[in-house]
């Protein structure tokens, strides 16, 4: 066996990294392709071949990263306006979120956010959207949900992600503005995780170890979103009713008595 003792202590074994490579790479292709949804993926499931705290923090440390480096060409086209409002609205309700949680049964959260993750879905395949850009009130009104989804699931992206694509902008301009948004959530949450205690040497290790996937991930999905970005609202969608169903599993597994 070669010698390992270099590595710091409590770090992932060799058996447990090649799923998580797998993983990290899949979901930063996802990422470059809709602008969202690298913390959707790879949280659940690195969560199967890691610890779950490890996990978020992997997540989180990528998305910041990738995120950083994303967001100078990403700031040339996004809408400013809708990604200022919104961070405001999700900075200011996602304490709230987490008193909520301390209140509210993690399971019947779940599926409060399931419902409305399902509720968003519908009205947007029935044709649903903004004629114009609603205003500050509203844009901050979305980024308070998706501040209690962050408080309550650590998963701020589905009330974001429905609010954009009511939007009347083109698919560049959505994922654009999706990707600022995403990248200054991730200072916040990477900031959290750091006072905690949940990032370290050997978290900031393997951020740095996998940030090779999360770039070259994320550029093959920005190529596939050039060569296919009239797909980028139906898959987008197909997410969110993915998460919505998921949520939803998990909460009724939970009030069942199920594992």
């Amino acid at each position: 066996m070669p010698d390992l003792s270099f590595l710091p202590a409590g770090m992932p074994s060799i058996g447990a990294m090649g799923p998580a490579i797998a993983i990290i790479g899949l979901s930063a292709v996802f990422r470059g392709f809709t602008g969202f949804g690298f913390a959707i993926i790879a949280v659940p499931l690195l969560s199967l071949a890691l610890p779950p705290l490890l996990a978020v923090a992997l997540a989180a440390g990528l998305q910041l990263l990738g995120g950083l480096m994303d967001l100078p060409q990403a700031s040339r086209s996004c809408h400013w306006p809708s990604v200022r409002w919104l961070l405001a609205g999700a900075l200011l309700a996602s304490p709230l979120g987490t008193l909520l949680l301390a209140w509210l049964p993690a399971d019947w959260a779940r599926l409060a956010l399931a419902a409305a993750c399902g509720a968003a879905v519908l009205a947007l395949a029935s044709g649903f959207g903004f004629r114009h850009i609603p205003g500050r009130a509203a844009t901050a009104g979305a980024g308070v949900l998706s501040g209690l989804f962050n408080g309550l699931a650590a998963m701020p992206g589905p009330p974001a992600l429905a609010y954009y694509l009511a939007l009347p902008l083109a698919p560049a301009q959505v994922r654009a503005s999706l990707i600022a948004f995403f990248a200054f959530s991730a200072m916040a949450s990477t900031a959290s995780l750091t006072v905690i205690g949940a990032i370290g040497w050997r978290e900031l290790l393997l951020v740095l170890a996998g940030l090779p996937l999360m770039i070259g991930g994320s550029r093959l999905g920005a190529a596939l979103f050039r060569r296919a970005g009239g797909a980028h609202r139906g898959i987008s969608l197909a997410t969110l009713a993915l998460v919505a169903l998921l949520t939803a599993a998990r909460g009724l597994s939970g009030l069942i008595g199920g594992p």
